[in-house]
């Protein structure tokens, strides 16, 4: 665990890494350019459109550290088939007009061979649906999609679970306390628009009793209004700080059981900046434990410690399984890096094991087969656990 100390330094730490990011990358798509690492433009390359706007800039920035280290790896071992890759990243606004730019910049660049590890959630839908409707065999891979309801269609590689498995997930710890409702908390107007529909599906298929708390702008005075009451379980959807903004305002004599906080929150984070004051939280992972014993968990810090002066978190390692899972498959088609000849490769939908985290698909199904999930808690006591 880091201490208060630790914690300023690694954020002035992390500032530099992502000020570097972002001169290497660009802001945007003003200048009608993707910039990527280094190396010439004959090489392979690969996209990646990340929303870099106030409200999932945490979530992405972590992803993108992730991607980069793993691909960094990947050349340093001789690039795929003996050719160097190129990771070339977009970064948008979170909106609809920019999202249909960077797509379309990736396509028309005849040496992208495949767009990956889209994120935030909006974006990755975004994307996706593009996908589904231009159908143009460009193949949208592993991106950060939250949403249970939307249709990948044929050129979406989901790698990743989503909201619903994870919420099933923590439901399953409150079975046995014979939990049948459920409240959510939206972190703002925003995020309620996005999740409402699937969050009201999520709990019809669960057969749960499900109450939306009023958007409020201050998530603390909420909290302290829903602390007095009688609650057994909230759902909070949104991000970290607000997460912490949230819990701040519980009543510690409350009587409510636990916080369920979904796959873009960072519980360590969280913890350290609730200092002592804390309630239950169980914290969803679409990847294994950063601290796991499994060869990928092992590769994925060797690389952070290697490439970027970072502590390892859930968010960096799915954006690099997102690339790690990519290459393999690029691997795996032999010498045709065509667009082409890559897209056919995923359109396989063949098992892959990045040394302990499976992706499967189900069979003639886009959907995965495979729906990792891991569960952390926040303890009332402040320890994390898992």
């Amino acid at each position: 665990m880091y201490t208060s100390n630790q914690q300023i330094v690694s954020k002035v730490k992390r500032r530099a890494v992502l000020k570097g990011l972002g001169a290497s990358i660009g802001m945007g798509l003003a200048s009608g350019v993707a910039w990527g690492q280094s190396g010439a433009a004959r090489n392979p390359m690969v996209g990646q459109i990340i929303d870099s706007s106030n409200q999932t800039q945490d979530v992405s920035k972590d992803f993108l550290i992730g991607s980069r280290a793993a691909w960094q790896e990947v050349n340093a071992a001789g690039g795929i088939r003996g050719q160097l890759v190129r990771h070339s990243v977009v970064e948008v606004d979170g909106s609809r007009g920019q999202a249909e730019a960077a797509w379309a910049q990736l396509r028309a660049d005849a040496n992208c061979l495949a767009c990956f590890g889209s994120c935030g959630d909006a974006v990755a839908m975004m994307l996706t649906q593009m996908s589904r409707d231009d159908r143009s065999e460009f193949a949208h891979v592993a991106p950060w999609l939250q949403n249970a309801a939307i249709d990948v269609g044929a050129d979406t590689f989901p790698i990743f679970s989503h909201r619903e498995q994870q919420v099933r997930h923590a439901l399953q710890s409150m079975a046995t306390v014979g939990v049948d409702s459920i409240s959510v908390v939206y972190q703002n107007l925003a995020e309620q628009q996005l999740n409402a529909p699937d969050i009201e599906r999520i709990a019809r298929n669960l057969k749960l009793k499900l109450r939306s708390y009023p958007i409020q702008a201050d998530l603390t005075l909420l909290a302290s209004q829903i602390s007095a009451t009688n609650v057994p379980l909230i759902l909070f959807v949104g991000g970290t700080p607000e997460l912490v903004q949230f819990t701040r305002g519980w009543n510690p004599g409350s009587s409510l059981r636990y916080i369920i906080a979904l796959a873009d929150v960072n519980l360590q984070v969280a913890q350290q900046m609730l200092g002592n004051r804390h309630v239950p939280i169980i914290g969803t992972q679409a990847v294994p434990m950063v601290t796991a014993p499994q060869a990928i968990a092992r590769r994925y810090r060797q690389a952070m410690a290697k490439y970027f002066d970072e502590p390892p978190t859930a968010l960096s390692f799915a954006g690099y399984l997102a690339a790690r899972y990519t290459a393999q498959v690029l691997q795996s088609n032999g010498s045709n890096l065509s667009r082409s000849g890559v897209y056919e490769a995923f359109a396989r939908r063949q098992t892959v094991d990045l040394e302990g985290f499976r992706i499967e698909y189900e069979k003639g199904s886009s959907k995965l087969a495979s729906a990792f999930v891991t569960q952390t808690m926040l303890r009332a006591d402040g320890r994390v656990i898992g």
